[in-house]
């Protein structure tokens, strides 16, 4: 499973992870520095990045990466700079809302998560970076449901949301987490062959005989439901 890059490791209880940090995942080698890149930034798969919410000073190390799109999960609006560097690019910015599990009575519903899923499961939008404002709990929840769906044992989902969100890892999200219906999403894993998409350190338990790799759809694919801003 992906660790997060992260200057924040005074706890000294957090070390064992932190050290994962710095020695980082073979195919990634030192490309990925925490000076550089946003904070909590990690690969979920090639091609496919997750982080905090990205500021101006990291957008020289963010250039490397070639991104096609940006999917912003919260309404933190993107300033001047922003928007330059996203023109200078080309990169298509998908803004989709998605809710904090902090109130039992407040929740993003399942289409909300599928659609910015359908955008990840489309290689026709790699290489593409999700981030909401800390890289913790709303990107934890899109990555875990991401990994469901690649076919991960929910033990290992769970150890990899709380490795970016520790130590303030929320029981709602969890919750959340283990309730999400993969199968919502068959039709199009199939398709895409997520689960054959290797991440830079991979638990053992996929499901390699029900993977598909299977060409993805030619066309940019953008979701269909609820409330979506497309710059």
């Amino acid at each position: 499973m992906t660790s997060p890059l992260t200057a924040q490791s005074s706890n000294s209880s957090l070390q064992s992870v932190y050290e994962s940090v710095r020695r980082r995942e073979s195919s990634m080698g030192n490309e990925f520095m925490p000076s550089e890149y946003p904070e909590n930034f990690g690969e979920i798969v090639k091609g496919v990045y997750r982080s905090a919410f990205p500021q101006p000073w990291s957008f020289s190390a963010l250039k490397k990466l070639g991104l096609r799109t940006i999917v912003t999960l919260v309404d933190e609006p993107y300033t001047p700079e922003h928007m330059s560097f996203l023109k200078e690019i080309g990169i298509v910015h998908i803004r989709i809302l998605v809710e904090p599990n902090k109130d039992p009575a407040v929740k993003s519903p399942d289409y909300v998560i599928c659609q910015v899923l359908e955008v990840l499961l489309n290689k026709a939008n790699h290489p593409v970076l999700v981030h909401c404002n800390k890289g913790k709990h709303r990107t934890g929840c899109v990555v875990a449901c991401f990994r469901k769906i690649q076919g991960w044992r929910i033990e290992d989902v769970l150890a990899e949301y709380q490795t970016y969100s520790f130590p303030k890892s929320r029981p709602l999200d969890q919750k959340f987490i283990m309730a999400f219906d993969a199968s919502q999403l068959s039709s199009l894993a199939q398709v895409s062959g997520v689960q054959m998409w290797q991440s830079a350190s991979q638990p053992k338990a996929l499901s390699e005989e029900n993977a598909k790799d299977q060409a993805s759809s030619s066309g940019r694919l953008l979701p269909s439901l609820g409330k979506i801003y497309v710059t």
